[in-house]
């Protein structure tokens, strides 16, 4: 049962969360703006496109961002109530500091679910359209991203890419040669990778239009020349945490299905999945230290520290991700460790000011 206590400690714990939120988005959103203004010129990209990719971008950053601004909102605001001596008001009211802190992990409940759904629903979607549209722009055309894989031109021929890898080897690759508009030959390999300024194609069929009759060969690898670049290409890279929870899972599956690694996609899933459970570890945090060593700290100081933690806790998990993957850790426990130690240390701080 939600009690008006419960509600108007949300609202303030929510409502800062909110404030330091934009503050947060609203920073990156700078940076991105001062970062693509650069690219003003490429192919068709203008001023106009810049601004509708950063706002599209803008869903992303939230998610990115929400935990710190949980942890953030969380110190600003129940330090104002702390200041305030509101929390003192409440506590000699019969409200004890669990029921506080129950108050709080309400408000996370409210949180974790913006969260969830901005995550699978929204942020994926808008974040792929634009780059779609910057990487058509900035190709002037010659790129096009679709749910089937990129499409290419170059010169005479187009070109089409089953899946870009992030480490950019090209997988089911099919060139279509033309002259005069007329198709001469199709070549398709099932994996490409650049060397020496080239690409090359490896177990690729050719076939080629004669007059009478197509020509089948098959060649264990073949080198391709084309204007077409892993910098070229790198504009329409999907990151894995671009993708939403069912696509990540969807993906994991087909890769495992194929027999290929699939480890940076399931990372990236569970961090997906536990997301929400990473707000709620951040309001703890937030907790700990309001009922903690900085009870009678100024704000600045709790903005500060909260600032510092938050960029620690990013940093672990940004760190210990790419560890777990190379001495072969579940990405389960890659995905949840940084939270857990973060949690147990929150837990530690208020069972000592307890004792």
């Amino acid at each position: 049962m939600i009690s008006i206590i419960d509600r108007y400690i949300g609202k303030v714990v929510i409502g800062t969360s909110l404030v330091s939120l934009s503050v947060l988005t609203g920073l990156s959103g700078l940076i991105r703006f001062v970062e693509q203004i650069r690219s003003i010129g490429r192919g068709t990209y203008s001023l106009l496109d810049v601004i509708a990719f950063v706002l599209m971008s803008v869903p992303r950053d939230v998610e990115v961002f929400f935990p710190m601004a949980a942890l953030l909102g969380g110190l600003i605001g129940m330090g104002m109530l702390a200041s305030n001596s509101e929390l003192v008001v409440m506590m000699a009211a019969g409200r004890s500091k669990l029921n506080l802190m129950g108050s709080v992990m309400k408000a996370s409940l409210v949180m974790a679910a913006f969260v969830l759904i901005l995550g699978e629903w929204v942020a994926p979607q808008l974040e792929s359209k634009a780059r779609q549209m910057r990487a058509h722009a900035v190709s002037g055309g010659s790129l096009l991203s679709s749910p089937d894989g990129i499409w290419a031109k170059d010169g005479d021929s187009f070109i089409h890419i089953g899946e870009l890898e992030s480490t950019g080897v090209l997988n089911d690759v099919s060139i279509y040669e033309f002259n005069e508009r007329k198709l001469e030959r199709v070549l398709h390999g099932e994996q490409a990778v650049y060397a020496n300024n080239s690409w090359v194609l490896a177990d690729v069929r050719s076939s080629t239009m004669g007059e009478e009759a197509i020509h089948n060969e098959h060649y264990s690898t073949w080198q391709w020349e084309t204007g077409l670049n892993p910098e070229k290409l790198g504009i329409v890279i999907v990151r894995p945490e671009s993708l939403s929870i069912s696509g990540l899972n969807s993906y994991v599956n087909y890769l495992q299905s194929n027999q290929q690694n699939a480890s940076r996609y399931e990372l990236a899933f569970w961090r997906k999945v536990l997301g929400p459970f990473t707000v709620a570890v951040m309001l703890l945090v937030a907790l700990s230290f309001i009922f903690g060593p900085l009870r009678s700290v100024t704000m600045g100081a709790r903005v500060l520290l909260g600032v510092i933690t938050g960029f620690a806790f990013h940093l672990s998990s940004e760190v210990f991700g790419p560890i777990s993957q190379v001495y072969a850790v579940p990405p389960l426990l890659g995905a949840a460790l940084p939270g857990v130690i973060f949690a147990a240390i929150a837990i530690y701080i208020l069972q000592r000011e307890k004792a």
